[in-house]
């Protein structure tokens, strides 16, 4: 582990050992990836390694199910309003040629190509994914802002809520 990184983030977790201590199976873990929720990190042989922070998103993905009542397509359309385009510094007519802006049925990391992030690996680090599903109930508070800036302030707010200082993201 690098000294700058943040540990919450580092992927050492085999996806059994992720399983267990969510109290799922390994295939329900790798549907929730099939089905966009998750993005796991891989090794240079393509083995699944998770990060604390995929534990508690997991764990989040699981309450939505099993305390919620969503399925799976409601978990994304429910991700899909995350208003990414606020928070990046997109340009109008970028936010309006973006995937991700136009696509309500899936979240911007599951975007062809969004704007963003051209490469996809970036969106491990964005935050509208990583704290995204910690959030689904201010969910409303970010989309029926009024401007940019009060997206942005409210989105923070959220973060910060989670206890993640600026250096962490």
């Amino acid at each position: 582990m690098k000294e700058d990184t943040d540990p919450m983030l580092d992927p050492v977790i085999p996806i059994g050992v992720v399983a267990e201590k969510v109290g799922l199976s390994v295939s329900a873990i790798r549907k929730y990836e099939t089905e966009g929720l998750i993005i796991p990190h891989r090794t240079p042989t393509g083995r699944r390694m998770y990060s604390l922070e995929d534990i508690e998103r997991v764990r989040a993905i699981q309450h939505m199910i099993q305390g919620l009542g969503l399925n799976m397509e409601g978990i994304r359309r429910l991700l899909a309003m995350l208003p990414c385009w606020r928070l990046s510094s997109l340009r109008p007519r970028e936010r309006d040629a973006c995937p991700a802006f136009n696509d309500t049925a899936k979240p911007c990391w599951m975007s062809d190509s969004p704007k963003c992030a051209p490469e996809k690996d970036k969106c491990r680090i964005c935050p509208v994914y990583r704290y995204g599903t910690q959030h689904t109930e201010h969910i409303k508070r970010l989309v029926f802002s009024q401007t940019d800036d009060e997206a942005v302030r409210a989105f923070r707010a959220l973060v910060d809520q989670a206890g993640v200082s600026e250096e962490k993201k």
